[in-house]
């Protein structure tokens, strides 16, 4: 819910593997931020994460302005589906509102789908959308420093249970590590329950930012990624 390529060149200290590492070190977090936000190939980002693999599902990645129109679509009214009652008890449900968050220039998109005809993912429209994960690059207020920001973690009824909501976090905190970002982060409703005790089990804790206001119908939640030297 809401809020590299490199070549190894002979004779170039700066190239290769170490060179990229160092100028990701060096980086100011703004600079990280902005290059994060560059790719345009978000699944690219994507290594190493603990998700099983499945031949019956796949996962692919979206810049806010490659989501195709019936994805956008039906992120909204899944999401609606899942959360209004919950948002109306506590801080209220907005349609506009929620659509332009999702519209966010800097929104990035992992979408899950699976597929009707075994093996086959080339195609948008021969499968179907389980679940999806909306998230941010982002300079933290508070500190300054690079965050991956989750706005949204929407699975579908049906689907639930099945590892879909911890293969799309395994993959963005992938993407967290690889872009250089200290943490992922995200905001979680204290009526959520369920969700609460997702995060607590893949590693999050509450966040010193959070407010202290019994009143607060939230709890920021974060997980570091990477020690930046």
């Amino acid at each position: 819910m809401g809020r590299r390529r490199s070549a190894e060149e002979a004779g170039d200290p700066g190239g290769g593997e170490r060179g990229t590492a160092k100028r990701a070190r060096n980086a100011s977090p703004r600079d990280l931020v902005a290059a994060a936000n560059a790719s345009r190939d978000v699944v690219s980002l994507v290594v190493g994460t603990d998700a099983p693999e499945d031949a019956s599902t796949s996962t692919r990645g979206y810049v806010v302005d490659q989501l195709p129109d019936r994805l956008r679509r039906w992120c909204f009214d899944l999401t609606k589906r899942n959360m209004e009652a919950m948002y109306t008890r506590t801080w209220g449900w907005s349609n506009p509102e929620k659509r332009r968050e999702l519209a966010h220039s800097d929104a990035r998109f992992l979408v899950a789908f699976k597929h009707k005809q075994p093996h086959r993912n080339d195609a948008d429209d021969d499968d179907t959308p389980i679940g999806f994960v909306h998230f941010r690059f982002e300079v933290e207020d508070s500190d300054g420093s690079p965050v991956a920001y989750v706005y949204e973690l929407q699975v579908e009824d049906e689907m639930k249970g099945r590892g879909v909501g911890t293969a799309l976090m395994a993959a963005v905190e992938s993407i967290a590590k690889h872009a250089q970002m200290t943490r992922t982060a995200l905001t979680v409703l204290k009526t959520n329950k369920g969700a609460g005790l997702f995060y607590e089990r893949r590693g999050y804790v509450k966040d010193p930012d959070t407010p202290r206001d019994e009143a607060c119908h939230y709890v920021i939640l974060t997980k570091p990624t990477v020690k930046r030297g």
